[in-house]
């Protein structure tokens, strides 16, 4: 969508086009260069006296006398918006419910509320604010939804907790939906992980080595698929506050290494939904981001992934020396 505007930042304003993109919002002057505003840039965009007020990395940026387009440029901005976040946050379903209501989250310490989007997918549901605080419920880990009040309520095995309200009718097809498909994948996700145990040996190939040699040390060996939907899986060897993480995906990559403050096991909570939340992306997890905008958003967007990201302690290689470096990373 391309619409014409006046566009302020600061105590500047000049006449321009506004153009809505998969990738963020293009404000195209008359004569000179096009400001480019990437949705990972937003900290939150509001419709305000006739006016869409957006909060950047970099300020504010108002965009005005676009007459009685300015409300569907809002909601076209928001939807555009939204099917980004849904890239970052790697859904693979169409939804089979869309609606909006008040949502409000806590997880751990930090709550957030307002009014948001609200979609049901077959392995999750999401909520799609317009700012970064966007959340994916995985299906796998949700403990049965709670319907009470026109509210619903969706509690994670990490004790997070998830409500949306003001749905009106559709609540209880959301809660409908939310019962069938978290059965269903719930089902399927230990039936995967019952099978990745007894087919370990066969599936584990040239990383057979490097397993038993972490079965060997001292410390817990746990493992985990990444998603429905591809053979690939993980290991990690996880003791006193450090982690060594293998991925087994049929390419050769290196074992990621962690020093973290928690328990073992809140540590393997953790280590659970990012891996899930990113399926095959592993860049998401130690590479830098600052290239890639969308793996921003995806970050922002999960705080497994940003502890994950903040404690990662280095890589180790697929050498002769893979061994050695291992063992002294655990000995440290």
């Amino acid at each position: 969508m391309e619409l014409e505007c006046v566009v302020g930042i600061g105590e500047r304003s000049f006449a321009a086009c506004a153009a809505i993109t998969r990738e963020g919002l293009v404000l195209r002057e008359v004569s000179g260069q096009p400001l480019i505003i990437n949705y990972a840039e937003l900290a939150d965009f509001r419709l305000l006296d006739y006016q869409v007020v957006l909060h950047t990395r970099h300020g504010e940026v108002r965009l005005s006398k676009m007459g009685r387009e300015t409300e569907h440029f809002h909601e076209k901005l928001w939807q555009a918006y939204n099917q980004r976040c849904e890239e970052a946050l790697f859904i693979q379903s169409k939804p089979s419910f869309e609606g909006e209501g008040l949502c409000s989250y806590v997880e751990q310490d930090i709550s957030c509320q307002g009014i948001a989007k609200v979609l049901m997918y077959d392995d999750c549901l999401c909520i799609y604010p317009h700012d970064p605080n966007a959340r994916r419920i995985p299906l796998c880990f949700s403990m049965p939804p709670i319907m009470g009040d026109y509210q619903l309520s969706f509690c994670l095995d990490t004790g997070d907790e998830y409500r949306v309200s003001k749905l009106g009718h559709h609540t209880q097809d959301v809660f409908d939906e939310f019962s069938r498909h978290r059965a269903e994948i719930v089902g399927q996700w230990e039936a995967a992980h019952r099978d990745l145990v007894r087919s370990l040996s066969a599936r584990l190939g040239d990383d057979a080595v490097r397993y038993d040699m972490m079965k060997g040390m001292s410390g817990s060996v746990v493992e985990g698929i990444f998603s429905l939907n591809t053979d690939g899986f993980w290991f990690a060897l996880l003791h006193d506050g450090k982690a060594a993480v293998e991925m087994v995906t049929g390419e050769h990559t290196a074992t990621y290494l962690y020093h973290y403050e928690l328990a073992d096991d809140v540590f393997e909570h953790r280590l659970r939904h990012a891996l899930e939340s990113v399926a095959l992306h592993r860049e998401v997890i130690f590479a830098d981001l600052s290239e890639t905008p969308l793996y921003q958003m995806a970050v922002q967007r999960s705080y497994h992934l940003q502890y994950l990201r903040a404690h990662h302690a280095g890589r180790i290689i697929h050498t002769a020396a893979w061994e050695k470096q291992l063992r002294s990373f655990f000995s440290r």
